[in-house]
């Protein structure tokens, strides 16, 4: 980090959720050095030691982030107003809370919101385009952290290690060598939904253990795009679902993947196949995925999920009660090596917004 960044009006900064142990204060000391001063929530901060140091340093609130009106409330801040907001969970940035926070008669219009992370799905960004609201993220910061988990899940799903481990904890040793033997990454097809980051990181850790690669991109996943790719370039979806063994997605959330892989392509998988979703729920419907693993005689044989529509304290899915589905609960990124860059990553995208852009007022003096 280069030299401060300093600003005739001083800055306010709303820290929704810091960064997890030492580098949260690391975090919050780097935005203060930018001139941006922090009010940190403590809800998600579970550490005792940890909110005491934070409480002693910075001034604190305690609220639910993923509430909109909450959100809202604390972004107004009774007409002080924040110039920019730093989170790492998928916050409900809408349209409404955007409107709210750059109100004309607050004291500070929020310029800047940084997400800690890949990706915005939950942010509108038309709304915050057209009220002149900038969004930074930290995409690929994760990716060795997400491919990692990926193939873990895989090796799950193939070889059945959480399925035989609770059949054990039960006493139950006929259950947990049921179904062997079993297959393995050697020799098998994976394919690969997506042609990011992180879809060629997991590609190259694949065929490490021995696998054959196809992937299937978008419509810029050209054939002249694909060249060098660490692995086959598949025609069609279809084609992938019903060539592979081993079925991984890795697109983001948008109205185009929205849904991508429904019943229909469900049903295209082989009946030993295994899915893997680290990317986003709304790619894969979680209705008619536990439908499809209910069939033996089509779609996938088991499912690792990492992602879901209901996330947090109120969790909800079908796939709960599924006995042919392994559940993780959205932590494919959250390493301490992964989160730790996002973090970095993100104060430097702070600084080079700060160095360029001047802090806004609002209607009041």
């Amino acid at each position: 980090m280069s030299a401060p960044v300093r600003h005739h009006t001083p800055g306010r900064v709303l820290v929704v959720d810091p960064a997890l142990g030492d580098q949260a204060l690391t975090e919050l000391t780097t935005l203060t050095d930018l001139g941006l001063a922090p009010t940190v929530n403590l809800r998600r901060v579970t550490d005792a030691k940890l909110r005491d140091r934070i409480r002693r340093r910075w001034p604190v609130v305690d609220f639910d982030g993923f509430s909109e009106e909450e959100l809202a409330l604390h972004l107004e801040d009774e007409g002080r107003g924040y110039h920019a907001l730093k989170c790492r969970a998928g916050i409900p940035l809408t349209r409404t809370v955007l409107e709210r926070a750059t109100r004309n008669d607050l004291q500070r219009r929020l310029a800047l919101v940084g997400r800690a992370a890949a990706g915005s799905d939950t942010f509108d960004h038309a709304a915050a385009q057209h009220l002149n609201v900038a969004i930074r993220t930290t995409p690929g910061a994760n990716a060795a952290a997400v491919a990692e988990l990926t193939v873990a899940l895989m090796l799950d799903g193939l070889r059945g290690v959480s399925k035989r481990s609770s059949a054990l904890r039960q006493g139950t040793w006929g259950a947990a060598v049921e179904g062997l033997p079993v297959s393995s990454l050697v020799g098998a097809r994976v394919g690969l939904v997506g042609s990011g980051t992180i879809a060629r990181q997991v590609a190259q850790l694949v065929r490490a253990f021995g696998a054959e690669v196809w992937v299937f991109g978008s419509p810029r996943f050209t054939r002249e795009r694909s060249a060098g790719w660490p692995g086959h370039r598949a025609s069609s979806l279809s084609e992938l679902l019903a060539a592979s063994d081993v079925v991984s997605v890795h697109v983001p959330a948008s109205t185009e993947t929205k849904g991508l892989l429904g019943p229909k392509e469900l049903r295209l998988m082989h009946p030993r196949s295994v899915l893997v979703n680290t990317a986003r729920a709304s790619v894969v419907s979680e209705d008619a995925l536990d439908q499809a693993l209910r069939d033996p005689d089509h779609g996938p044989y088991w499912a690792a999920v990492d992602t879901f529509e209901v996330e947090g304290p109120l969790f909800s899915s079908v796939l709960a009660e599924n006995p042919h589905c392994t559940l993780s609960p959205h932590v494919a990124g959250m390493t301490q090596s992964a989160m730790q860059l996002a973090s970095r990553r993100l104060m430097e995208e702070f600084e080079c917004f700060l160095r360029e852009t001047a802090l806004p007022g609002g209607g009041k003096p």
